[in-house]
């Protein structure tokens, strides 16, 4: 009789917790998409996401009891694979950077970030509330920055200027708002909600109010990647919205596909000197960075060189970067081998390799074509511009680990493809 009791009470107090909790987990993912935007100060933006989601996230995962039917599937295993040698080398490789402590944060806090989103995922509809608050928020900062740099400033709309890389955008440019430090960062960010528009607009009942407001937001933000001159993220962008172009296969993916098709023709016709020149600039010296990192391969090969190790390389003089040292790969999966060594490179494939299962396994959920066109946008990006993924909330997070969790949340359908709903 007691143990009865005592399982009423605890129902009782769950279904007086739970919704509160999930409120609340919704409010600090909203803030860890969108807040990147609003803080010009990072260690502000970290206290907000420690407060409003991951607070509420710990106190869920152990209510759930630690959820262990979420973590019951295979990508899941390859995520808590991963993180368990990231541990492993951040404890016994020598070259290991920063305390044990710091990396059992790291992890600690990933999981409760692809938990949070996995566990929102659960309601679709509360899910794509955030998602279009958040998208809001960006194409709001992408036509204000657009606005201020070439209406307020007056900077020059020529591409010889635009072009340089002190003046690529990268920021709001009034009073530290919208301050992603570097165009590359920025282009990325802003590339990752012109995908989800472009899901918004397959996945969506249409009108024509709703079709006139996704096209001004998709040219807004366009136009703003466009101006960071990130390649990265422009082959990133092609590649997510093509592959959710695929996905859905219906008329309105034709009828997008077409329209971008004319659009890519054109715009190679009139900007064709400027191609040519992009072609000529090449992968910005890259090819120094990896032949380095090839030249060490034989010292890091197989164990890495420890959790967080820096790749050093000063460019050398005749080279158009003379001088200048980087730290890292520029390219995250020769990062991540120079780290983790040869199995944490095939660790972190066979967690993409999963993910990439789950969604096509699932991809009569709408969430789950989102997540796919979201993942392969980052596995693109990934090439030449992603620099870490194990570090505190970033960007970088919502390019990986946001796509990640939606995988590990969705489940299998019982029907047919399902319209998402639409919000009244």
């Amino acid at each position: 009789m007691f143990r009865q009791l005592e399982v009423g009470l605890e129902a009782l107090k769950r279904v007086r917790m739970e919704p509160v909790l999930l409120v609340w987990m919704s409010i600090g993912l909203f803030v860890q998409l969108a807040g990147l935007l609003f803080n010009s100060d990072g260690s502000r933006y970290a206290t907000q996401v420690y407060l409003l989601l991951f607070v509420p996230a710990l106190i869920l995962l152990i209510w759930d009891r630690l959820a262990l039917s979420l973590w019951r599937q295979l990508p899941a295993y390859c995520f808590l694979v991963l993180m368990a040698w990231v541990l492993l080398i951040a404890v016994l490789h020598p070259g290991s950077g920063k305390s044990l402590g710091y990396w059992l944060k790291v992890v600690l806090l990933l999981g409760l970030y692809v938990f949070a989103v996995a566990r929102l995922v659960a309601s679709p509809r509360r899910f794509q509330v955030i998602l279009i608050a958040a998208a809001l928020v960006a194409v709001l900062f992408a036509c204000l920055t657009l606005y201020y740099q070439f209406v307020v400033l007056d900077r020059p709309f020529e591409y010889r200027i635009l072009r340089s890389g002190s003046v690529r955008l990268r920021e709001l440019g009034w009073k530290g708002l919208a301050d992603l430090n570097h165009p590359i960062i920025a282009g990325l960010y802003y590339g990752i909600f012109v995908v989800m528009i472009t899901w918004f607009f397959l996945a969506w009942r249409m009108t024509a109010a709703r079709t006139s407001m996704l096209a001004l937001a998709l040219v807004g933000l366009l136009l703003y990647v466009l101006l960071t001159f990130s390649r990265g993220a422009w082959f990133s962008v092609a590649a997510g919205s093509f592959v959710l172009l695929l996905l859905f296969s219906n008329r309105k993916a034709y009828v997008f596909l077409v329209i971008g098709l004319v659009l890519l023709a054109v715009a190679t016709y009139w900007f064709w000197p400027e191609i040519q020149n992009e072609r000529r600039i090449g992968v910005t010296d890259r090819e120094f960075i990896w032949h380095n990192w090839l030249q060490h391969l034989p010292s890091f090969w197989l164990w890495g060189s420890g959790a967080g190790a820096e790749l050093m390389f000063t460019f050398p003089e005749g080279t158009r970067q003379a001088g200048r040292t980087f730290n890292h790969a520029h390219s995250l999966y020769l990062q991540l081998w120079y780290e983790y060594g040869v199995i944490g490179l095939v660790l972190f494939l066979a967690f993409m390799g999963s993910l990439l299962w789950k969604g096509w396994r699932c991809r009569h959920t709408p969430l789950a074509l989102l997540a796919l066109g979201l993942l392969v946008f980052a596995m693109v990006a990934m090439v030449s511009d992603v620099y870490a993924i194990f570090h505190r909330p970033s960007p970088y997070w919502v390019l990986l680990w946001l796509p990640a969790g939606i995988l590990l949340g969705v489940k299998w359908p019982e029907n047919h493809r399902q319209p998402m709903p639409s919000i009244p």
